[in-house]
């Protein structure tokens, strides 16, 4: 019984360090999107972030206005505001989006036909 105690200390002996030495492993970055633009703020993510306080009256989105990949952190539309990065687990999943790109025109239709108004029938 003794050994089966002991056995189950060094467990949550082991958990609790691995743990500690995750969230030691945790920064935190502020990233702004100027002029409601893209950008990029580079940090080692370590396939983790999240926002801990928006700091602008846009919003910040996840997924929309920011997101993270193994590259660091992007925000756009005004987004502003505090990450915390790294220490992530096998189970966090970056958010890899490409870099910025420009938008098709809208399309554009056909000018309306117009036709002649009709006769008024006596």
């Amino acid at each position: 019984m003794t050994k089966h105690r002991l056995s189950l200390v060094f467990i949550a002996a082991a958990l609790l360090a691995a743990f500690a030495a995750s969230a030691q492993a945790r920064s935190n970055i502020s990233c702004e999107s100027r002029e409601y633009r893209y950008n990029r703020c580079e940090t080692y993510t370590d396939g983790y972030a999240r926002l801990l306080s928006q700091q602008s009256q846009a919003p910040c989105v996840r997924g929309q206005t920011w997101g993270y990949d193994d590259r660091g952190i992007w925000v756009d539309k005004g987004c502003a505001g505090e990450f915390e990065v790294g220490g992530g687990s096998r189970y966090d999943r970056p958010q890899s989006y490409p870099e910025p790109r420009s938008y098709p025109e809208p399309r554009s239709y056909p000018e309306s036909r117009s036709y002649p108004e009709p006769r008024p029938r006596y």
